[in-house]
């Protein structure tokens, strides 16, 4: 209720797009360059799809999607977001990377604009500024399955932690541990990625302190690296990994050493013949070359989808009425499910544990499907 109050008393501003307005922009800004530039195409492509298909049949009428580089940096997306806002976009979609969307932010807030991300996990994010939406569940909820998993689950009574510096590991392990602690296991280490001799330390814990099992909380290529270590220093407990690994690329690289390693990430099955999974998948593929859809996408092209179901129909004369049409979307579903937000902004979808096998995610989650 918190986030209605202050819509309907504080937000009611004009969106200057009057209803003569040709041009309907989204500004979207995303890594195509930089260390999160793994992450960038698939993004770009989810959202293009929504917006190319919705811009061909002019609806919502007079749709343009203006995409800017973040480099990776929140500098550049700060800049972006306040320069699309500036020329006009009336919501911005994108904070690939927490680090850009915590840069985005207070310019969407001086703007008065929406800004919905397809990606961005920090906690607290979401009830940081009642503009935010995201579609990927917090950190802390991914954290909290990941623990219950390995020390509830697979009863690991002794965990080691591998992590990137940063806040993704800032916002996720503090729960993990909690939660790990309450079901009875121990972090006999925490290990950092990176700097001189990261992978000899690492390789020693295993073999001296022989944990029941490993979480990597880290982005892509750094979970890959992590994942050759453990491989060669001959490890065969638990691998469990944060879900920036759910992407395809990076996994296909890893290879067998990606083999067997849990992964808590939202329950997506890409070759479901069920509506509207097939059409996307098609769709996809056919605008791609070919290339298959990954979550990244997925989520991107729901976050399009949020912005278009909102512009829909006749224009909303503020930003009242738009962020109202954001947060009324519980009806309507995309590619991963319902696009529904709780009362601060946060995704109401909960992570569920894959294992990978063969290169494919497959869910074993051991609570109900929902």
């Amino acid at each position: 209720m918190k986030r209605l109050i202050v819509l309907l008393f504080v937000l009611v501003a004009p969106l200057m797009v009057g209803c003569g307005a040709k041009k309907l922009i989204v500004g979207v800004v995303l890594p195509e360059t930089g260390i999160a530039k793994a992450y960038g195409p698939s993004l770009k492509a989810g959202i293009k799809l929504a917006m190319d298909d919705a811009q061909a049949r002019n609806t919502p009428p007079g749709i343009e999607a203006h995409y800017r580089d973040s480099m990776s940096n929140p500098e550049p997306a700060r800049k972006e977001t306040e320069e699309l806002i500036r020329n006009g976009a009336v919501l911005i979609i994108g904070g690939a990377t927490s680090v850009e969307a915590k840069a985005m932010i207070p310019e969407a807030d001086k703007g008065g604009r929406p800004i919905i991300s397809p990606s961005a996990t920090e906690p607290g994010l979401a009830a940081s500024s009642n503009l935010f939406f995201r579609l990927y569940p917090a950190d802390d909820v991914e954290g909290a399955v990941a623990a219950s998993f390995l020390a509830g689950s697979r009863q690991a009574k002794t965990i080691l932690v591998v992590f990137e510096k940063g806040i993704y590991s800032e916002g996720m392990l503090p729960v993990f541990e909690a939660e790990a602690g309450k079901l009875g296991a121990t972090i006999i280490a925490k290990l950092p990625i990176g700097g001189s001799g990261w992978d000899a330390a690492i390789g020693e814990a295993l073999t001296t302190k022989k944990p029941d099992a490993v979480f990597v909380c880290a982005f892509g290529e750094q979970i890959g690296a992590t994942l050759g270590v453990i491989r060669t220093a001959g490890y065969t407990g638990t691998v469990c990994v944060s879900s920036s690994f759910y992407t395809l690329d990076v996994v296909k690289r890893a290879g067998a050493n990606a083999e067997g390693v849990f992964v808590p990430v939202l329950k997506l099955d890409l070759t479901s013949q069920q509506e509207p999974v097939k059409s996307f998948v098609a769709r996809y593929k056919a605008a791609n070359g070919g290339k298959n859809p990954d979550i990244f996408a997925a989520h991107a092209y729901d976050a399009a989808l949020v912005a278009l179901y909102a512009l829909e129909g006749q224009r909303p004369k503020d930003n009242a009425e738009l962020l109202v049409r954001i947060m009324s979307q519980g009806g309507k579903r995309g590619v991963t499910g319902a696009l529904s937000f709780d009362s601060v902004g946060n995704t109401t979808h909960r992570p569920r544990i894959h294992v990978i096998k063969g290169g494919v995610f497959e869910d074993m989650d051991p609570t109900p499907a929902g």
